[in-house]
């Protein structure tokens, strides 16, 4: 787990590397999803009703933050939250989840990293 510091009104680039138990990294595939959810985690996980920003892979919001599988290379993802986006998140601590899905695999969403992301004013 790492910290993420982000400020309101500032954009951000991140590259987040997606690894397995055994510490090897995973590539998403071409029909693979990958999203970033930006909310607190509740008794039952992430309630997507509760986030304050969610990035998926295939379609950048309506801010123009964007999540990019294995660019510029094989293994390393790209999350770019536009300040746009960040100026709505309410300042303080949160959780930044990376949840996949592996479409070979099956049909639902697996959490597969969790990040302190910390919002601070500017």
């Amino acid at each position: 787990m790492t910290l993420i510091y982000a400020y309101q009104n500032r954009g951000l680039t991140e590259d987040i590397t997606i690894v397995d138990a055994d510490g090897a990294t995973v590539v998403p595939g071409v029909n693979d999803k990958v999203r970033v959810i930006i909310g607190r985690e509740g008794r039952l996980g992430v309630d997507l009703a509760d986030a304050q920003l969610v990035v998926v892979n295939d379609a950048p919001t309506a801010n123009g933050s964007t999540f990019s599988k294995n660019t510029p290379s094989s293994g390393v993802n790209r999350l770019r939250l536009d300040a746009s986006d960040l100026a709505l998140i309410p300042f303080g601590s949160w959780t930044l989840f990376v949840d996949m899905l592996d479409n070979a695999d099956s049909s639902e969403w697996k959490n597969v990293s969790r990040q302190v992301f910390v919002v601070e004013q500017t």
